[in-house]
């Protein structure tokens, strides 16, 4: 065998080959085109060899196989690049499935869309069971896939629509994957590899033993193709999403399946229909942003957590959840709120969120330590950090914030996480204004990293966010000290010019609805009910004064009928329990009015976020035009396909 970069070969006594992945060109393994070649180079080296098994683990910590490298899926970008590359996967994984010898994964980590499908590929598959060793086909999401033949034996072993079920799952941890047969053994990671010799052993006795089972393909299922299941299939999984990229990929399995089934042939077709995805638009684009938001904490610094002291002020979402995520990464934290109710809230939701996450009770005790719920306020004089999470009531703010800065160290750090008052609005009342900075993460409303940060000088303190933001696992963007920023400003020019739609005669669930059919992935008015009434309305009003923009008669009345949104129960739409009620007349009312008018509908709201993307821009809100389509993107539901108001704009 020749020497590697990536892998390490060791052959025991007993005849097994033990290869671990150890990738050079990333810390996660994803794959490349150099560590694929290896890996086909070795599996093919053991063909008609007299080995018992071949073993393949990790060297990374958290981290089986993580997909394909992220560069190297933006380098595929012709036809002849995509279809070598999946190609050349597949025939790895083919090689896999036909060695004479018990092929074994112990998967420690990340396994996810092309490490998967090697994984599949596997006799056996063995994992840890730790929160980090996780199983997904998340690239799905965004409309492709490896194209290895996992996906294929999904099908063949499970059928067509419990495999569509797994692989548009966001994930599954160890014990659930092992639940859906996705793996075969759970154990802990220092057993690995007597597990996999023991195994080993045991299939080569029972192949001695009866040399003609079938050992390999006990509980195989095969499903024949019809038109009809395939149409209730395909139809079935479009009710599931509104993700148009997620759409096109589940239409190329099932027609896939339609074509081949179960046979041999459904792998090669796998790989070719995996390749013409790859190089679509759409796909492009969807890389491109995830490359953007790989760059954003690029070259920061990390602070040191544990000499850091957090103070919260405010324990509402924003406060509660900001707590949970500083402790979670090691900050001593303590919050406080005029509110016993409001404190009162952070335990019970703690506890549900380290039931779920950390079941390990050494943990649990370890982050609850590290929280202080703190009645008088004391621990505003000694820390480090001070994050003002108060709602958005300016003249409120303003007087906060001066008896803050009475109060603290005068090298103390003080973060504000207002989404649309200016710093040098709400820091007037303070000695020194440039002392305040803007920290607003854009978790919980939406579920992304992101988190504006801004300050008010040239100075160092804009590092030092950036490195907090980084620590916290944020993704931190730099925008313009200005009205709004830049998320909460194409947010509300989306949910307000729906409203004014509203306005003009055409029902809420017509209007949620479209936004749904031209790709959009948030509906309005349920954002403004998970946002809430009476706080959609203060940020309008804020707005209307600084970008001289109309605030919707239609909110006001809401406000002033006591009707606040989603928690309350009533907002533009009825909840119970949280959950949205669907009346009598719903069917009638989001049943599509004419043509004409859908079209209007999609033509006002696309044309209002492209207008407010490019005056944005104009005003250097961000750094560069991608941040612009990328915050477009998270904020408004932007088709991701699209590339962004800014973008689509390009290809008009």
């Amino acid at each position: 065998m020749s020497s590697f970069e990536h892998i390490k070969i060791v052959r025991t006594k007993n005849e097994i080959v033990w290869l671990t992945i150890d990738s050079l060109h990333n810390n996660n393994n994803a794959l490349t085109s150099d560590l694929l070649k290896e890996l086909k180079e070795v599996v093919i080296s053991l063909k008609g060899k007299s080995f018992k098994g071949l073993v393949i683990s990790s060297a990374k910590q958290d981290d089986f196989i993580a997909g394909t490298d992220l560069d190297i899926l933006l380098s595929l970008n012709t036809k002849k690049k995509s279809e070598v590359f999946t190609s050349l996967g597949n025939q790895l994984c083919r090689h896999l499935k036909n060695l004479d010898c018990t092929t074994v994964a112990l998967i420690n980590g990340n396994c996810s869309n092309s490490g998967l499908d090697i994984a599949l590929s596997c006799d056996i598959r063995i994992a840890s069971d730790t929160k980090e060793t996780l199983f997904s086909y998340h690239d799905i999401k965004q409309g492709h896939y490896a194209g290895f033949g996992g996906i294929s034996y999904l099908i063949k072993h499970k059928g067509l629509i419990p495999a569509l079920n797994i692989i548009t799952h966001k994930s599954y941890l160890a014990p659930e994957a092992l639940a859906i047969g996705l793996i075969d053994y759970i154990v802990p990671k220092h057993k690995f590899h007597q597990t996999a010799e023991y195994l080993i052993e045991r299939v080569n006795e029972q192949q001695q033993a009866k040399p003609s089972s079938n050992w390999r393909h006990w509980g195989r299922k095969s499903f024949l193709p019809s038109k009809l299941s395939a149409y209730l299939a395909y139809n079935k999984q479009l009710e599931k999403t509104k993700n148009h990229s997620e759409k096109n990929a589940i239409n190329s399995i099932i027609q896939t399946w339609k074509t081949y089934n179960t046979s041999p042939d459904a792998a090669h077709d796998e790989a070719s229909s995996a390749s013409k995805l790859l190089i679509s638009d759409p796909v492009q684009q969807h890389l491109k942003l995830n490359k953007l938001y790989q760059q954003l904490d690029e070259n920061i610094t990390d602070l040191n957590p544990q000499t850091q002291h957090v103070h919260i002020l405010g324990c509402g979402v924003m406060g509660r959840y900001l707590a949970r995520l500083c402790a979670e990464n090691g900050f001593l934290v303590s919050i406080y709120d005029t509110r016993q109710s409001a404190l009162e809230r952070l335990l019970p939701e703690l506890y549900q969120y380290l039931d779920k996450n950390h079941p390990d009770s050494p943990k649990q005790q370890r982050l609850l330590d590290k929280i202080i719920i703190d009645i008088d306020n004391s621990g505003l004089n000694n820390a480090d950090i001070i994050i003002e999470a108060t709602p958005e009531e300016k003249h409120a703010k303003a007087s906060l914030l001066h008896d803050i800065e009475q109060q603290i160290k005068s090298e103390a750090l003080i973060l504000t996480t207002t989404s649309s008052l200016p710093l040098d609005e709400i820091s007037k009342g303070m000695t020194i204004p440039e002392r305040l900075s803007l920290f607003n993460p854009y978790h919980p409303l939406f579920n992304s990293p992101i988190v504006e940060v801004s300050s008010q000088k040239e100075s160092s303190d804009i590092y030092i966010i950036k490195s907090f933001a980084k620590v916290l696992k944020l993704k931190p963007i730099v925008v313009k000290n200005k009205a709004g920023y830049l998320g909460t400003r194409l947010l509300m020019t989306y949910i307000n010019e729906a409203m004014h739609i509203h306005q003009s005669g055409i029902s809420i669930q017509a209007i949620d609805k479209q936004t749904s059919n031209i790709g959009m992935s948030h509906a309005p008015f349920d954002l403004i009910d998970i946002i809430g009434i009476k706080e959609c309305l203060t940020i309008a009003e804020s707005l209307a004064d600084r970008l001289d923009s109309d605030v919707p008669s239609i909110l006001i009345q809401k406000n002033e009928q006591g009707q606040s949104g989603k928690n309350s129960g009533t907002g533009f739409y009825q909840y119970n329990k949280g959950k949205k009620q669907h009346s009598l007349f719903d069917k009638i009312l989001h049943s599509s009015p004419s043509k004409i008018k859908n079209q209007k509908i999609e033509e006002k709201l696309i044309e209002k976020i492209i207008n407010e993307a490019r005056v944005c821009l104009q005003e250097e809100i961000a750094e560069k035009r991608e941040l612009v389509d990328l915050i477009a993107i998270i904020t408004t539901g932007f088709p991701t396909e699209k590339g962004g108001p800014l973008s689509y704009l390009d290809t008009l």
